[in-house]
């Protein structure tokens, strides 16, 4: 219940809720207007670009490969994820978990309070696993937790996971935001 109600208020504060988040989705006319969108409590990923997650010497980065979204944040998206957690900060090390996967969002089922989601609505990086709104917006907390759970997020520029640096000090890493949202244009990221 806690859950459903922090988002109904978290869609109403977004002015327009998901569907606005579906939007800034939609194919921008070239990659200067491609960015993420960080807090509040969800990630927004532009497809083919890399985020990184770390908790302690844990680390996994994400990727959506394809995504296709209604303007009701409703759709699909593929994905790939890599884990370490040698403390290395490699993704090509030979101890490194990869999985793929999809994500299938669908129209609400159920009445207020009783409404779940039918579709596949999480995304696994390792053994973590993060819930979805939506084809794009990953939770910013396992499960569906609304609480910092210590997990920092860093966007990146990366199209390839031999690209990604996880140990460049550009990076800027993000904890759970509750309120605030910060938008992160691809082209000033680091690799």
């Amino acid at each position: 219940m806690k859950y459903l109600v922090s988002l109904t208020l978290a869609l109403i504060v977004l002015g327009g809720g998901i569907s606005s988040w579906s939007q800034e989705k939609e194919s921008p006319s070239d990659s200067s207007e491609i960015h993420f969108t960080v807090g509040p409590r969800f990630i927004h990923l532009p497809e083919g670009y890399f985020l990184l997650v770390r908790k302690g010497k844990n680390l996994g980065a994400i990727r959506l490969t394809q995504i296709a979204q209604d303007s009701e944040g409703n759709g699909s998206s593929k994905y790939e994820s890599y884990f370490q957690s040698d403390g290395s900060g490699s993704f090509l090390n030979a101890n490194t978990v990869r999985r793929s996967g999809g994500i299938d969002i669908k129209p609400m089922r159920g009445i207020h309070m009783f409404a779940w989601q039918p579709g596949q609505d999480k995304l696994w990086v390792g053994n973590w696993w993060f819930g979805c709104d939506s084809p794009s917006l990953v939770n910013m907390s396992f499960h569906f937790s609304e609480e910092d759970q210590g997990l920092e997020f860093a966007a990146t520029s990366a199209k390839a996971i031999h690209e990604v640096d996880a140990l460049n000090p550009q990076l800027r890493w993000f904890r759970y935001l509750s309120d605030d949202r910060v938008i992160l244009p691809v082209l000033t990221l680091p690799k």
